[in-house]
């Protein structure tokens, strides 16, 4: 069965500039990004490709166009491994013309090189994407609407294989003879049948063919047309009705699952939003199962806003999706060119190899720091007194750091910030690094001097800054002179009184102290402190992307 290498798109819906997306092995495609950024439309492209419905016969609407312009033309690729190939292809092309106003489907190499071919319906069954949308379509999947559900096609490949067992099928029709004849024992039916038929003699009797009604439990010319998959519970039979929207799309899973390693491949399972109806634990096993799957050889993609979906080690499965301009376009990285991004920002050679980086950043990765894959832009503080207290700053100066997508990620320790800023640096996602001037950690400074000069901080100038018992805030970092509490204390009249306060009514711990006091310090824009405080926002807010009014709009 085909194993998909990668797709490529231009000029579809949200999709300007050619867009390349890689499926890396044994791990699943992970899309990231906001609503708007242009996830669905690359889900809608792999659908058009390899879905259930013949692209050739497709007549594109005005929407999927890029910007609704029918004078360009449409192209979707998808690349194939060669030892795995789609039927006779290596690559497979939907295009359309605007100026012959039409579709084209073609696989390359065809029969005569580099010439290309047509494609059948054995080809396209050796890659099969099924998309399993947001709001979800067990009940589809599950039945026989249409030839391309996956019972559909269970059906057909179980069928395949009993045609070529004459004694199997023979043996099948004697027993559902007797089957046929038992429900005729049934008089209500027996007589209903009988009224049936006479009535419709009557009504066809002109008629050159004959209509016969039968009411079998199956259908001899194809047996496992009957096959149904039922839902049970406590060993009594379900409806999908009485299901939870979760539990529907666990099994749906486990279907397509099932499909696939009966049949050795040959699908591609596109979930969006995996999170949906599913609570935080059933979220982390989903995505474990999941990732699981994949490395058995499953081909997934995913779009999700949840960080339980994302895992380090699958760093080369994680696609950011952004739109600039009223284009989308994306950030995916291969382990090479993450080694390369470190070196150059400053990490010795020898100390990262394509083997070994995923692996480090796994070691001390948090929920917290993945969820700043998200976010457009990353405040990096040491830990998680900076993390409590200072949102409550920040939206007492009338600044909503979730709602502008900013997110305040603690690393726990100054040792962490200059390795996590150099990920999402080479993710291009804008980075502040908030952190203590306290030595006790850091007796020689090159912890410190490391975080500024992933910033762009010069050697002699971090030297300065690391000396500093100043609290310091620059366009891309804050120091806390000393420390976050001592300087605060230096800055705001009440701190002390405050603290002393949280703690005589049982808020001991330090981080819960700092946002206790956070909580009750009242605004003063003369204040030296709150002015100090004004310029971290500002400095942050200048960082945050601005949209243009073309992002905004709504994708088609």
């Amino acid at each position: 069965m085909a194993t998909l290498r990668k797709i490529t798109i231009e000029n579809y819906r949200s999709i300007g500039d050619e867009i390349e997306l890689l499926f890396p092995d044994g791990e699943p495609v992970v899309l990231i990004g906001e609503n708007n950024a242009g996830k669905s439309n690359i889900v809608k492209a792999l659908d058009l490709m390899l879905g259930g419905f013949w692209p050739g016969s497709h007549d594109p609407e005005d929407h999927e166009f890029h910007q609704r312009n029918r004078s360009i033309a449409i192209d979707i690729r998808a690349q194939f491994d060669s030892a795995d190939p789609y039927g006779r292809y290596t690559e497979i092309k939907w295009s359309y013309d605007p100026n012959a106003q039409e579709a084209a489907f073609n696989g390359f190499p065809g029969k005569y090189g580099a010439f290309d071919g047509w494609i059948n319906n054995g080809d396209r069954d050796t890659c099969v994407c099924v998309v399993m949308e947001a709001e979800r379509n067990l009940r589809y999947q599950l039945g026989y609407s249409s030839k391309y559900t996956l019972l559909s096609r269970l059906m057909h490949k179980f069928h395949k294989a009993l045609v070529s067992k004459e004694e199997t099928q023979d043996e099948l029709q004697a027993l559902f003879e007797q089957v046929r004849e038992k429900f005729s024992e049934v008089p209500e039916f027996a007589e209903f049948a009988k009224h049936l038929q006479t009535q419709l003699g009557d009504f066809v009797g002109s008629m050159t063919y004959r209509l016969e009604v039968d009411f079998q439990a199956y259908n001899p010319t194809n047996f496992f047309h009957a096959l149904r998959l039922q839902a049970r519970q406590d060993d009594v039979a379900r409806t999908l009705d009485e299901m939870g929207t979760g539990e529907e799309q666990i099994l749906a899973l486990s279907f397509a699952y099932a499909y696939a390693k009966a049949f050795h491949g040959g699908i591609l399972l596109v979930i969006e939003e995996p999170e949906a109806h599913l609570h935080p634990l059933a979220q982390q096993w989903l995505a474990s199962r999941l990732r699981s799957m994949s490395a058995e050889g499953l081909q997934i993609l995913l779009t999700t806003h949840s960080p339980h979906f994302l895992d380090i080690l699958g760093l080369e499965g994680l696609t950011l999706v952004r739109k600039h301009g009223g284009s989308t376009s994306l950030k995916q990285l291969k382990k090479s060119e993450l080694v390369s991004h470190l070196i150059e920002s400053g990490v010795p050679e020898e100390r990262v190899s394509d083997t070994s980086v995923l692996p480090f950043y796994k070691a001390s990765v948090t929920p917290e720091i993945l969820e700043g894959f998200f976010a457009k832009v990353v405040v990096l503080v040491e830990g998680p007194t900076e993390s409590l207290s200072l949102p409550i700053y920040l939206s007492k100066l009338g600044y909503d750091h979730a709602k502008q997508g900013v997110a305040i990620v603690p690393v726990h320790g100054k040792g962490s910030i200059a390795k996590w800023r150099r990920l999402f640096s080479a993710y291009e996602i804008p980075i502040y690094i908030i952190f203590d001037n306290d030595p006790s950690d850091d007796t020689t400074g090159s912890k410190r001097i490391d975080a500024l000069q992933s910033v762009g901080v010069q050697d002699e100038d971090a030297a300065g800054v690391i000396e500093s018992t100043d609290w310091l805030v620059e366009d891309k970092y804050c120091v806390f002179g000393t420390d976050f509490e001592i300087c605060l204390r230096a800055s705001f009249n009440s701190y002390e009184d405050l603290e002393a306060e949280a703690r005589e009514t049982g808020v001991t711990t330090k981080p819960f102290v700092a946002r206790y006091v956070a909580e009750k310090l009242t605004v003063d824009n003369e204040h030296d402190g709150w002015q100090k405080m004004t310029r971290l926002k500002d400095s942050i807010a200048a960082l945050v992307p601005v949209l243009d009014a073309d992002d905004e709009a709504v994708d088609a």
